[in-house]
C-alpha cells in the first residue's frame, strides 16, 4: 500500500526529506497546511519505474486565513485492476514565531478485485514545525496515530505507521538544507538529505538523497511565474529506475 509515502515534486527533488519544507502541496508533515499565508489550488502527478499504472494523482485546495487554516486533498495510485484513493481534511495553525501545528483526518479506500471489491478505513495523523533559533527549524509528524487497519476478508491489514523527525537550515535566505528520518512499524529507518537553492526569485533548484536499504539519489527545480509554481522532481532507483513528480500551484491571494 501508498498510503503514507505520497511524496510531492519538491520532496520527491530532495531525497523525500519532507519534515522541515513548507509546500502548498501538503507533503507527509501536515503542519505545512499552517504555514501557508495564501490560498491555492494544486495539483500534482508521480509516476513509479516509467509505469503508468503505478502513478499517483493528487488535487489539492488550501485556504488561508487569520484563524485557522483548511486543506483538502485527495490521492488515486494504481489502475483498474487495483487501486488505492483517498480524501484528507487538514485544520492548521501557526503560533507566530514558534511553532505551526495541523491534524489531519483521512478517509482510504482499496479495491482489491471484482470479487472482493472495496474495503475502507479511516485515520488521523499530525505534524508540527517549530523554529527554536533564527534560520532553523525542526519537524515532526506521525501518520495514522490511531492505528486504524483495512479488515481484508477475515484478517486486519494496518495501515502504516510512520514516524519521521527532520531538521532544516536555512543559509543566507537562499539555501535551505534539510535531514530527515522516518521509521515506519515493521520497516527499517529510512534517511533523507535534501537541498533547495533559490538561485532567482523565478528558479529554484535541487537535490537530496534517500538511504533505505540502498542510495537514491535525486533532483528538480522550481519555476514561479507570477502567480503559478511549477515543480519537477525526478529519482532514480536502482532496482526500479526512475520516479518522476511534475507539479503545478495556482496562487490565488498571495
Amino acid at each position: 500500500m501508498q498510503y503514507g509515502h505520497h511524496h510531492d515534486p519538491i520532496s520527491v527533488a530532495m531525497g523525500n526529506a519532507s519534515c522541515c519544507i513548507s509546500s502548498h502541496y501538503l507533503g507527509t508533515n501536515v503542519a505545512s497546511v499552517a504555514l501557508q499565508t495564501s490560498s491555492s489550488v494544486q495539483t500534482y502527478l508521480q509516476n513509479k519505474a516509467t509505469l503508468p499504472t503505478l502513478g499517483l494523482y493528487n488535487v489539492g485546495l488550501v485556504y488561508s486565513n487569520q484563524y485557522v487554516n483548511v486543506a483538502c486533498k485527495g490521492n488515486f495510485h494504481g489502475f483498474d485492476a487495483y487501486h488505492e484513493f483517498s480524501a484528507e481534511v487538514s485544520l492548521g495553525h501557526f503560533f507566530k514565531p514558534y511553532i505551526a501545528i495541523a491534524l489531519q483526518a483521512s478517509y482510504h479506500g482499496l479495491y482489491q478485485s471484482p470479487k472482493n471489491g472495496y474495503v475502507h478505513s479511516g485515520g488521523l495523523n499530525i505534524g508540527l514545525q517549530a523554529f527554536p533559533f533564527k534560520n532553523m527549524r525542526v519537524g515532526f509528524s506521525v501518520y495514522n496515530i490511531t492505528f486504524s487497519d483495512f479488515k481484508i476478508e477475515t484478517e486486519n491489514t494496518r495501515l502504516p505507521v510512520i514516524f519521521r523527525l527532520g531538521i532544516g537550515y536555512h543559509i543566507a535566505q537562499k539555501v535551505l538544507i534539510t535531514a530527515d528520518a522516518n521509521k515506519a512499524l515493521d520497516q527499517p529507518f529510512a534517511y533523507s538529505i535534501g537541498l533547495d537553492y533559490q538561485v532567482i526569485k523565478a528558479l529554484a533548484l535541487r537535490t537530496g538523497m534517500y538511504v533505505c536499504q540502498g542510495i537514491t539519489p535525486s533532483l528538480g527545480l522550481g519555476l514561479n511565474i507570477k502567480k503559478c509554481r511549477i515543480d519537477i522532481g525526478v529519482q532514480y532507483h536502482f532496482k526500479t529506475g526512475l520516479n518522476t513528480a511534475v507539479g503545478i500551484i495556482y496562487l490565488w491571494n498571495e
